[in-house]
């Protein structure tokens, strides 16, 4: 072999590397292989022989040679997997081909391209999940607008239907309670208005119940405790129902504890919605015997339980009993829906307590609430309080504003029979004109009325500079009502129906003393 010449070992010398295999071919210009070395084997070459066409032996040089200065050929399949670089030198009327071993590099750069393509599928994966996460969290924040359109509307609904129910039913126990109060009514005629005002109390009841079940599917339900005077619930209580027991010959007694707290921190609507609720099932479902109402405080719980002398429940049936819409098989005769226990069980839990029930077949069911209830350390007014009335020789001036001619009237004989003088208004407009000019001691603000509703002739009101109190009269048991009518500008709120002595009272309690 001849010697490389000092050029051509220098240019070798500054690119060899050890794991590089070197093999050198030297090419004159007739493309006559003129002499060769290094590992042509490890090619995967034959042995090539001298004066022999050079491209006839090495493959890769075909249609390559001759050249007119350095090309470096990178990455040329060689034979027998071998990968090299080439690098083509003009010299000394001929050409140099070096081949340099680059199988390893080009492994190495084909695992980083696998690597590369594999991160561009998972980044183009990736953006593709991102898009469709995006779209589907545009998506669900569509539907979330959607259910909350779709909640407040039928809050909405909720709101108008119980002021509908609930308004002309206000009427009906209202008069039938004052018919059956005048001292002309005669002994037949009271049993009927006692039978309309119990059947009208049942259905203002069973509404409550089927308005609360509404409520509890938009999570509306909420719990207002105030100082309850618990002997005038007892005795509405017993008032209402003993009537009843009394047409169905059954034995009723509500029996109390003798220390029983005159006040009571509860919400006075909810607890007396329960006791309704226990006891009108007792009554319906006992035939003969006995209804007991026990009611008993301790350490700042009030429990009270409902005994009946029924037909019991079943095992199988007291384990559905709380649950909405069941019927006991053997009671589809009686009047229900199936709400009562439901609504109960749920209106105890929310004021800290429970609802149990121990029954059996033949022989009665007992129902038991335990329910949060701190005593309040303030005198109770007396019954005679209640009813007590103005100084009839400076009456105070009301300003009704109602747009039912039927409430209208009611509250009316309500205020004129407790002394007051009253101003009457058809709607929140008329009010606020009415209230500016005689300047009413308080106004009884109907919040549903046409022309300008009581919430904003509230605000109208408060920003003409109107001081005076302001009672919010509703038929909605709304939480966001309350709330509404109290930033509106009202002192207070009052559902109805109203009977004379819990107007009376509440008036009593937010008008200053009156002086002769």
């Amino acid at each position: 072999m001849q010697h490389i010449p000092l050029s051509i070992a220098k240019y070798i010398r500054s690119l060899w590397m050890s794991e590089l295999i070197l093999t050198y071919f030297h090419v004159d210009k007739q493309g006559l292989l003129v002499e060769w070395g290094g590992h042509p084997r490890h090619y995967g070459l034959p042995t090539p022989e001298i004066g022999e066409a050079a491209n006839e032996q090495i493959n890769f040089l075909e249609g390559v040679l001759p050249i007119e200065y350095t090309q470096v050929l990178e990455f040329v399949g060689v034979s027998s997997g071998r990968v090299a670089h080439v690098h083509l030198i003009p010299f000394e009327k001929g050409t140099w081909v070096l081949l340099f071993d680059a199988t390893a590099e080009h492994d190495r750069q084909q695992q980083i391209q696998q690597q590369y393509n594999e991160l561009s599928v998972q980044s183009y994966r990736q953006m593709q999940l991102l898009q469709n996460l995006e779209s589907a969290r545009q998506q669900l924040q569509a539907e979330k607008h959607k259910l909350e359109h779709s909640t407040e509307a039928k809050s909405r609904f909720i709101s108008s239907l119980s002021h509908e129910l609930r308004t002309p039913l206000t009427s009906i126990v209202g008069y039938t309670h004052l018919l059956n109060e005048t001292e002309q009514a005669k002994a037949q005629e009271s049993q009927y208005l006692n039978s309309v005002q119990q059947n009208a109390s049942y259905l203002l009841n069973l509404i409550d119940n089927v308005l609360a079940q509404a409520r509890s599917e938009t999570q509306q339900i909420s719990i207002h405790p105030s100082s309850c005077q618990v002997k005038k619930l007892l005795d509405d209580i017993e008032h209402l129902f003993f009537p009843l027991a009394q047409e169905r010959k059954l034995a009723f007694s509500l029996i109390r504890q003798v220390d029983l707290p005159e006040q009571l921190l509860l919400d006075e609507l909810r607890v007396r919605q329960v006791f309704i609720n226990l006891i009108s099932n007792a009554l319906k479902f006992t035939t003969q015997g006995s209804v007991t109402v026990q009611v008993n405080w301790q350490a700042e719980r009030l429990q009270f339980s409902v005994q009946d002398t029924g037909p019991g429940i079943s095992a199988a049936g007291q384990s559905k009993i709380f649950e909405a819409f069941h019927r006991e098989q053997s009671t589809t005769h009686v009047q229900g829906v199936g709400l009562g226990l439901f609504i109960s069980r749920q209106l105890v839990q929310l004021m800290g307590g429970d609802l149990s029930l121990i029954s059996e077949l033949h022989k009665g069911s007992t129902f038991t609430v335990e329910i949060q209830a701190p005593a309040v350390q303030a005198a109770a007014p007396t019954a005679a309080a209640l009813r007590s009335k103005p100084n009839s020789s400076n009456p105070y001036n009301i300003l009704l504003a109602e747009d039912s001619l039927g409430i209208r009237t009611l509250l009316e004989l309500y205020l004129q029979e407790g002394g007051y003088k009253t101003l009457l208004a058809e709607d929140g407009e008329q009010a606020v004109k009415m209230a500016l000019q005689h300047q009413p001691d308080a106004v009884l603000m109907d919040l549903q009325m046409p022309v300008l509703d009581g919430f904003a002739a509230t605000i109208e009101l408060r920003k003409q500079g109107f001081t005076a109190p302001i009672i919010a009269l509703s038929a909605s048991t709304l939480a966001q009502d309350r709330k509404e009518a109290m930033q509106a500008g009202c002192d207070l709120y009052l559902m109805k129906p109203l009977d004379a002595d819990y107007l009376w009272f509440n008036l009593q309690q937010i008008l200053p003393p009156n002086a002769a």
